[in-house]
């Protein structure tokens, strides 16, 4: 059904309204849209046009829809940048299926001083490394990414090109790593030049950089894994829940 008066269909009047919402905070990053019957009843609409605006809004990239538990808002902003929103440690590990990463350029290296500082482990040891780009699922590119696998994994070398699944995940399944934890540093610095390069940055432009340690069950690194996002393009929203109670 169209709105006659302005010559629009009555979904996209709706996702302008909830747009206008998400930006001024009403529904804040992070959090969940109302339910498909509440915005019905609301907007005295029909199913069809609540998924039909919802539809419009996932593919500005303002949400995030979820089989079963709603729709997410994770950008009040888009503007053709790239949003990650964690919310548990199972999200933490990766960034989803809608996005793909191609890697390329695999080789072994032995570690010097200053890369195996880096890494956590003792200068001399062989570690795998690949290279690739992230693209979202419309093509767009993410990140450049560069990971390290330790030198119990260097056998995996021919299963990179071409994964689908993470690699954390492909080294359990295939490999039996034990990976128990993750951490992320997240810091600004100018992009290196083939992580620029790749991503068709402009030389000198500003990069956030998030590095990835999974660790076993001794602390010790099994991947490491840096990515490069051109910093007006990028944002990264965690919020986790307590588990513990509240103390009086």
């Amino acid at each position: 059904m169209k709105d006659q008066s302005a010559g629009k269909p009555r979904y996209r009047h709706l996702a302008e309204t909830l747009i206008e919402r998400v930006e001024r905070g009403v529904y804040p990053v992070g959090s969940s849209l109302p339910s498909e019957q509440e915005l019905c009843s609301e907007f005295g609409v029909s199913r069809f046009t609540i998924r039909e605006a919802l539809r419009l809004l996932s593919s500005r990239r303002y949400l995030r829809r979820r089989q079963g538990s709603g729709s997410e808002v994770i950008s009040a902003d888009p503007r053709g940048g790239y949003h990650l929103g964690v919310r548990s440690l199972s999200e933490l590990f990766g960034y989803g299926a809608d996005t793909r990463l191609t890697l390329e350029n695999i080789r072994i290296v032995e570690a010097d001083a200053e890369l195996a500082a880096f890494l956590g482990r003792p200068p001399g040891r062989s570690w795998l490394i690949s290279e690739g780009v992230r693209r979202a699922r419309d093509g767009d590119p993410i990140n450049f990414s560069r990971i390290y696998l330790h030198e119990d994994y260097l056998a995996a070398a021919p299963d990179l090109p071409g994964l689908s699944a993470p690699v954390h995940r492909m080294l359990e399944a295939r490999y039996g790593a034990n990976i128990v934890e993750v951490t992320r540093k997240i810091a600004a610095e100018p992009f290196p030049a083939d992580a620029g390069a790749a991503l068709g940055a402009a030389p000198g432009a500003m990069a956030i950089r998030v590095t990835g340690r999974y660790l076993d069950d001794a602390d010790r690194p099994l991947i490491v894994s840096i990515d490069w996002h051109p910093a007006e393009r990028f944002t990264y929203f965690m919020r986790f829940k307590r588990d513990d109670a509240e103390e009086s």
